[in-house]
């Protein structure tokens, strides 16, 4: 049974050069269902979602959208020597899916992990890699060029 341990929070995503905005839940785990609702910008240089299992800096596992309604799932482990974010994971969002508000509803549980946008299961995700512990994020500005401050609404983050 899952439990609510963060949120609800609100609040922007503000750009920061060559950083990702976060908005940390300072929820450690592994399994976890975790949802906000982001208010896209008015251009599409843009990119939101969540970072999770989070342990370090050197370690992480992102999922989000674009402003060109892609959605993604890529990992880092510069601690193995890998500094880059690999993609392990993309696709175009339906239209009729994507809207000026975007609900975005990640679970991870073990080695299993689903995306769901606005309801629709958008894909299934391999998370086999990272297995890891760590913080639960909403996150912005993940490409570089993508400078606008998405808002978020109700963060929330639940948890065995």
């Amino acid at each position: 049974m899952f439990r609510k341990k963060y949120g609800p929070a609100s609040g922007r995503l503000e750009y920061g050069p060559g950083i990702i905005s976060e908005q940390h839940s300072d929820v450690w785990t592994q399994d976890l269902v975790a949802e906000a609702e982001f208010v896209n910008p008015p251009n599409s240089d843009w990119s939101y979602g969540f970072v999770i299992r989070h342990p370090e800096n050197t370690r992480l596992d992102v999922v989000g959208v674009t402003g060109n309604r892609m959605w993604y799932h890529q990992t880092r482990n510069a601690g193995a020597g890998n500094g880059d974010y690999p993609q392990l994971a993309e696709g175009c969002v339906p239209a009729a899916n994507f809207r000026d508000r975007n609900h975005l509803f990640p679970v991870a549980i073990q080695e299993i992990g689903l995306l769901f946008i606005n309801g629709q299961l958008i894909d299934w995700l391999d998370l086999s890699h990272n297995l890891d512990y760590g913080n639960v994020s909403v996150m912005a500005g993940f490409y570089n060029g993508h400078t606008s401050e998405p808002e978020f609404e109700n963060f929330i983050v639940w948890t065995p």
